[in-house]
């Protein structure tokens, strides 16, 4: 998780560590993701707050669905 390495080794406590540094340097890394992926040609929208894509689900009644 730092702005130096991509690897799949496994992440380190010193990386898991919310340090002033560590966010600062996470910071930097998602800003120069996102101009490359707008770069590319890709785009960023704004959704509205509290939007779903999976609509609630009715709750199932199962009460009594068991034979005696």
């Amino acid at each position: 998780m730092t702005s130096t390495k991509k690897s799949d080794a496994p992440i380190t406590t010193a990386e898991l560590a919310r340090t002033p540094k560590t966010n600062e340097e996470l910071r930097t890394q998602m800003a120069s993701e996102v101009e490359a992926f707008l770069a590319q040609g890709g785009s960023v929208e704004k959704i509205e707050k509290g939007r779903r894509v999976d609509i609630p689900k009715k709750p199932e009644n199962k009460y009594g669905s068991r034979p005696i």
